[in-house]
């Protein structure tokens, strides 16, 4: 994300209420995510696509993008499978079905965190309007001081 957007992101944003998770979600999303690591002292960025894809009853998620941090240029990929139990709460798990969190957006924002080993997750999730969701992950360990900024866009 541009350093002005980011700059941004202090002022407050007006929330979309979700009450059709599902619905939300599917379909594609241009990403843009901003890297701050704070052990290394780098930044950058993540161009790509979100795709939430119907399979199963939930969503199938699959990112896609080049991202850039320090001295690396490459491709990058992440996905998550997303079940719904009710229509305005999703459950969020790895490929190998671990849990990973779970996303609630009927008040347009959401919190969450999630420990891996020693490290600790805590996200926030912003609906920002009917076609644009912001989402933030703090990621704090040992060896790891993250900070990801996303924004998501959607297509068409």
């Amino acid at each position: 994300m541009p350093k002005a957007a980011r700059s941004q992101a202090n002022r407050p944003e007006e929330l979309f209420l979700v009450s059709d998770l599902k619905a939300f979600l599917e379909g594609m999303w241009k990403l843009e995510r901003s890297l701050e690591d704070g052990i290394r002292d780098e930044t950058g960025a993540l161009i790509g696509e979100a795709r939430f894809v119907t399979a199963d009853g939930g969503l199938d998620y699959r990112e896609e993008g080049m991202l850039s941090l320090g001295d690396h240029r490459g491709a990058a990929h992440q996905a998550y499978r997303y079940d719904f139990p009710t229509p305005g709460r999703a459950a969020v798990s790895f490929t190998d079905g671990r849990f990973f969190h779970d996303l609630d957006l009927t008040a347009g924002i959401w919190t969450c965190r999630h420990r891996c080993g020693d490290d600790d997750y805590a996200g926030e999730f912003r609906a920002l309007n009917a076609d644009l969701l912001r989402v933030l992950w703090r990621v704090k360990g040992p060896r790891k001081d993250t900070l990801l900024d996303g924004l998501y866009r959607r297509v068409g």
